[in-house]
């Protein structure tokens, strides 16, 4: 796919790699963390027990666009990478519905990260529903040293995405992720995590 039919078909910008992380700054004497990710909500779509897998794609989606997802998982320090980490991955499919009964698992996995922390997905990029913007919904649970996130990917260029609803928070927009073309051609976006010690 050429890179102008790619932009078009996906309806959302192309350009650089940009930092997902981010450091909060002092404020009124107080620092609560130096890198954080920002939760979103859970919601009614989990579901327990998806398939370690790392493509969510499947056959009869007549408008699938690949889409590469990777990143890294961090501790708070923005520095120590954590491998070994458990997500779970899920997105309504390319007709707005989630898979909460089959025993396909459609549109979900889990995925842990490698000994540098990275960790990857493909999928495609899902279509909006009852008025919220495009994404995916990530968990990791709570484990023995760190806290339970909840967060979501979003894209940029999505018109459905609307401040004081999605992004609430300055550091909202560093899940508000550019898609880009990678050296293979693929669409690919990058997100990294930072998880919280207990």
């Amino acid at each position: 796919m050429d890179r102008r039919k790619f932009v078009k078909t996906a309806g959302l910008s192309a350009i650089a790699i940009s930092t997902t992380g981010f450091k909060l700054i002092e404020e009124n004497g107080v620092i609560t963390t130096n890198c954080a990710t920002s939760k979103d909500m859970l919601g009614p779509f989990f579901r327990k027990n998806a398939p370690i897998r790392h493509d969510l794609t499947y056959d009869d989606n007549p408008s699938e666009i690949e889409l590469k997802v990777i990143g890294q998982i961090f501790e708070a320090d923005c520095d120590k990478s954590l491998s070994n980490i458990e997500l779970d991955i899920w997105h309504c499919d390319h007709r707005k519905k989630y898979d909460m009964e089959s025993e396909e698992y459609k549109c979900r996995g889990k995925i842990f990260t490698n000994e540098n922390g990275e960790y990857w997905f493909k999928t495609f990029v899902p279509p909006p529903y009852q008025g919220r913007p495009k994404h995916i919904h990530y968990l990791i649970q709570e484990s023995e040293n760190y806290q339970e996130l909840v967060t979501q990917i979003y894209f940029k260029g999505d018109k459905k995405i609307k401040k004081n609803n999605w992004v609430k928070y300055p550091w909202d927009e560093n899940r508000i992720l550019n898609i880009y073309q990678n050296a293979e051609g693929i669409a690919e976006v990058k997100l990294d995590l930072f998880l919280k010690r207990k």
